[in-house]
């Protein structure tokens, strides 16, 4: 019987999931096969509530760009805070606010750019190749982004609902 093994999270080597065995070509395509395991898809997304945010955490929002939802667009943003703004303090809920994951993993964050060289700013928009795109939302119950594994559920019911009726 063969061992199993999956995929050791930081590493990309094998560990405990997919079969492994040796010898065969057989075998060798059985080895760099990997066993996605089933899951139970619910009929809803399930975004992650609001106060569970962690600010500096990566989130993932899916979108679907055609009316039959089969077309998926996966962005990856961070969570940076809420209530950035001065001002933001006296609305009746709080602002969500999300960064890019490009220019956040460059090192720039929210209040330590600004237009032009201004006197106190780490870093002007002049000295970055694509400025940073900031998104705020109003605080509701649910954030309008998914932790990994919540946006891949989506992603499956999309595949899902690509397949022919015969295939499904």
């Amino acid at each position: 019987m063969a061992e199993s093994h999956c995929l050791a999270p930081d590493s990309w080597q094998p560990s405990a999931c997919s079969p492994v065995s040796g010898g065969s070509s057989e075998d060798m395509r059985a080895e760099s096969t990997l066993r996605f395991p089933a899951r139970d898809l619910k009929p809803y997304g399930e975004y992650v509530r609001s106060e569970d945010l962690i600010v500096g955490e990566v989130y993932f929002r899916v979108d679907f760009v055609d009316d039959d939802m089969l077309v998926p667009e996966v962005v990856p943003v961070v969570f940076v805070g809420r209530n950035l703004t001065p001002g933001d303090d006296s609305r009746s809920s709080a602002l969500l606010y999300f960064q890019d994951f490009d220019s956040y993993s460059a090192g720039i964050r929210y209040g330590t750019i600004r237009a032009g060289s201004q006197k106190g700013a780490d870093q002007s928009l002049e000295d970055v190749d694509e400025p940073p795109s900031f998104e705020c939302a109003e605080e509701t119950e649910y954030s309008g982004v998914f932790e990994f594994e919540k946006a891949l559920d989506q992603l499956l019911t999309c595949s899902l609902r690509r397949k022919p009726c015969s295939e499904a």
